[in-house]
């Protein structure tokens, strides 16, 4: 019988208890239970299949790498429930109904001829959440960035190093730094020589692409930028129906900085960022209403917290620049016998917390607060006004009412409205569905009056000359109701005036969803090196024919600079 020395038998079971450690760690490891739910596809095309596809491929390279164990997909369906939606409040109770140690989840995202993946890895454990993010320039790059996604999860959450060094492909390393999706620039559809003499346009070749920032959880309704804090930076402000959301954009992401919600009775249908007090600070105008009347508010940052200028105001409100005036702040209030907005446009001043009504702006009859805009198109020193009627036909007029052009194509179309039913008048029209006897007032106060998108005037090219920039919202079917369209796709277009009417010039890439509001670095800031910058609010679309009203938002930025032509 051998017979080991005290100092060898204890080296012995050093070694041995290394061994039961490393294999009690790799038995926890393999008993990890994580729920795949299914994926949201916003996409206008139909990729359903990577609503559950994308959860097995990432469940299977999990498994492989990290001896995870996926739960039963009948389990997670019993779970989550028809149409797969995910409540992010309800995922501590989503793992706990499972058993799942951790929650899988997000969203894919087709836009512009790239994708990007956006998803979020919840711990019971830790009852915390992490993000990752991964990008694919083209759809033939799909699985790479599904790779790529997978590897992020795998060391970040369950320490796994990367084959090769642990090193990412310096694309995805691009991605991940910026948290944006890089994808090609507008596309190039100039019309150069079609009347429009010397004032013929080229994409310059210094900016070359845009980008898309992550997703975040909110039904936008508007959005607007500007230099909220007086730094010289640009803020993104965007809004649902019942909340504004501060974010900063840092290396491309949107970081949430702070929330303002008006009374809980008025829904949000316009947000506009302004400095119309000359403080250096960008204030924030939120036109809200509900079906009876307006409610908007402003706030402004103080140094410490947004305080209140003024709110409950009685005027739809926004900011104008205003020939020979330059920015005021505009409201048109309420209208009579059934019209949700009607009457003169008037500059605003404040007294205390009261807005006043005061000078009227010289606007034809009939167009309300959202639907115009003042241009010089063709450079006389003379201003025309643009509108967009209610057929979503875009008109060039002089101020006295005449008109010098109208659109055969629709612009601007949207989903948001003031006016349409009160709360009371549901819930009697609810009750008398269940038989209650209280007699149903079928009047509607305001019928629904939908409100456009901003026409943005801006001179891109640097002539001298005012460019009218749009967008075009495609939908997917026509419906009575337009607030449940369903918009498969949208795009951004740039027009200038020719003598005879706009013309267009560019458009970008059609983006799967719903452009809903849009905004210039140039009407906040100076331009940076001469290039403009679009920024462009999108409301994911679903999978086609997925009608669900989508539940995530992103900003595209788009970097435009022009040149003339070499002579």
């Amino acid at each position: 019988m051998k017979i080991y020395s005290p100092c060898r038998l204890s080296c012995l079971c050093i070694l041995l208890a290394l061994l039961l450690s490393v294999a009690s760690a790799h038995a926890a490891e393999k008993h990890s239970a994580v729920a795949f739910l299914p994926f949201t596809v916003n996409a206008s095309k139909d990729m359903s299949y990577l609503r559950d596809g994308l959860g097995e491929m990432l469940a299977s390279r999990l498994a492989a790498e990290a001896g995870v164990v996926a739960v039963d997909k009948k389990t997670v369906d019993a779970a989550v429930g028809a149409g797969g939606k995910v409540d992010p409040n309800q995922v501590a109770a989503l793992a706990g109904k499972m058993g799942a140690d951790y929650l899988l989840y997000g969203s894919v995202t087709s836009l512009g001829g790239g994708m990007s993946f956006d998803a979020r890895v919840y711990s019971a454990a830790t009852k915390s959440s992490e993000t990752f993010y991964a990008t694919a320039a083209k759809e033939g790059e799909m699985m790479t960035a599904i790779d790529n996604l997978a590897w992020s999860v795998l060391e970040k959450t369950f320490g796994k190093k990367r084959p090769g060094g642990g090193a990412a492909p310096a694309a995805a390393v691009a991605g991940a730094e910026s948290g944006a999706l890089q994808t090609a620039h507008p596309d190039r559809t100039f019309r150069a020589t079609a009347g429009l003499g010397n004032s013929s346009l080229l994409w310059s070749e210094g900016s070359s692409q845009f980008f898309k920032t992550r997703n975040v959880p909110l039904s936008l309704e508007a959005m607007a930028i500007g230099d909220l804090f007086g730094d010289g930076a640009l803020e993104v402000v965007m809004a649902d129906r019942e909340k504004v959301v501060v974010y900063k954009l840092n290396e491309g992401r949107l970081v949430e900085f702070a929330q303002i919600k008006p009374l809980a009775r008025y829904k949000i249908h316009a947000v506009n960022v302004a400095d119309l007090n000359g403080n250096g600070k960008a204030e924030i105008y939120i036109s809200a209403a509900d079906p009876t009347m307006p409610g908007s508010m402003a706030v402004e940052w103080n140094g410490k917290e947004f305080a209140t200028l003024f709110d409950d105001a009685r005027y739809y409100i926004r900011p104008v620049k205003v020939p020979g005036l330059g920015m005021v702040l505009a409201g048109q209030k309420a209208g009579t016998e059934g019209v949700a907005i009607s009457g003169p446009i008037y500059i605003l001043t404040q007294e205390g917390s009261q807005l006043v009504g005061g000078e009227r702006l010289p606007v034809p009859a009939g167009v309300n607060i959202f639907d115009f805009a003042f241009a010089d198109l063709d450079g006389d020193g003379e201003w025309e006004v643009v509108v967009l009627d209610k057929w979503n036909k875009l008109v060039v007029m002089k101020q006295s009412g005449k008109v010098l052009w109208k659109s055969e194509e629709r612009y601007g179309a949207t989903k948001r409205f003031i006016g349409g039913k009160s709360a009371m008048q549901m819930m009697q029209q609810t009750g008398a569905r269940r038989g209650a006897t209280k007699e149903v007032d079928g009047d509607v106060l305001f019928e629904e009056l939908y409100i456009p998108s901003r026409i943005l005037v801006t001179d891109v090219d640097g002539d001298g000359v005012d460019d009218i920039i749009i967008n075009a919202n495609t939908p997917t079917w026509t419906s009575l109701v337009r607030s449940s369209q369903v918009f498969e796709s949208g795009t951004m277009i740039g027009m200038k005036w020719n003598g005879a009417g706009l013309q267009e010039l560019w458009r970008t890439r059609k983006v799967g969803g719903y452009v809903v509001d849009y905004d210039a670095r140039s009407h906040h800031l100076p331009l940076k090196d001469g290039v403009e910058q679009l920024y462009v609010g999108v409301v994911a679309q679903g999978s086609f024919g997925d009608v669900l009203t989508a539940d995530e938002s992103m900003l595209l930025v788009y970097p435009l600079q022009f040149k003339a032509p070499e002579k």
